[in-house]
């Protein structure tokens, strides 16, 4: 129990260091290329993991799992990574940190909507109740003219750019990992979770090239990113503590204390976010931001517990 709450508060440290680290590496890299090269560094570090812990091999680490996994985690992996982080990335980089935190508190939501559309699973009225609330709580942090004018004035985009891609960015995550359940869940071999990881990570990584065909963008080779100094050396961090070590420590502390205790812990982020901005990067704490937080997080914990 003690080792399970010490990695949930790991978890959320790693967490939200990571959000901070990335924020960095957002405004250095253009947000599709430091998409696909953190999901390269992310999809290398499972794999070795995945072979260290679980004894498989290189080949096995691919063949071992049945053809409706690859397809279920591959379609996750597109939904949650390769959109979804994208979107993700963009709205970090415009909004910053602390705003991407609190409208990340919709995911919850979005995962819980799509297992009742996608697995039958069980959405009552308190649920219900709970994703408006979080809503609410997100629309209330970010009705102020103050984060719209500090948004304009740090000038990486207009403020309702990054609200729609940190919102879908979100949508697309939460979405994205009841696509992971039903993928790990399927016919076939049994799956550990970090294969599961290394399996969205690697299909996420080879689609973000598909995505800039599709998107007509330029595909940036890999090299810039690895060359963008102060960039660079967030970006490895922001992996180092999100993909491999958070992710990690949450299964982990899933399983000793259980989903609701760990998810409950986990949407402290925007908290912890708060306080980092305040202390790093003299971001001032308004009341209205703070309660605006405080309502998405309650509401996120009526959905768990009581949804």
């Amino acid at each position: 129990m003690t080792l399970g709450l010490l990695a949930a508060i790991g978890t959320l440290l790693a967490w939200s260091g990571g959000t901070l680290a990335f924020l960095q590496a957002s405004r250095q890299i253009p947000p599709a290329l430091l998409n696909r090269t953190r999901l390269m560094l992310a999809m290398s570090a499972t794999a070795v993991i995945a072979m260290v812990v679980g004894g498989f091999g290189p080949v096995t680490l691919v063949t071992a799992p049945s053809l409706p996994q690859w397809l279920w985690l591959g379609l996750s992996g597109l939904v949650g990574l390769t959109i979804g982080d994208l979107l993700g990335f963009t709205g970090l980089r415009i909004l910053g940190a602390r705003r991407q935190s609190v409208i990340g508190t919709v995911a919850p939501g979005a995962a819980a909507l799509g297992g009742w559309l996608l697995l039958n699973e069980n959405l009552s009225l308190i649920g219900i109740f709970g994703m408006a609330v979080s809503i609410g709580g997100v629309m209330w942090a970010m009705n102020s003219t103050h984060e719209r004018d500090e948004v304009h004035r740090e000038g990486f985009g207009s403020f309702t750019t990054g609200v729609v891609m940190a919102v879908g960015g979100a949508m697309c995550q939460g979405f994205g990992l009841v696509l992971a359940k039903i993928g790990m869940t399927s016919t076939g071999a049994d799956l550990s979770a970090v294969n599961a990881t290394f399996m969205r990570m690697s299909v996420g990584f080879a689609l973000t090239y598909v995505l800039d065909v599709v998107r007509r963008d330029k595909i940036r080779p890999m090299r810039e990113a690895l060359t963008a100094g102060i960039g660079t050396r967030s970006m490895f961090l922001a992996t180092l503590l999100g993909p491999v070590t958070g992710v990690s420590l949450s299964l982990y502390a899933a399983r000793e204390i259980g989903v609701a205790v760990a998810q409950t812990i986990f949407s402290l982020i925007p908290f912890v976010i708060m306080g980092l901005a305040a202390i790093r990067q003299h971001e001032p704490l308004r009341p209205q931001a703070i309660l605006g937080a405080i309502i998405a997080v309650v509401g996120v914990v009526v959905l768990v517990w009581f949804g």
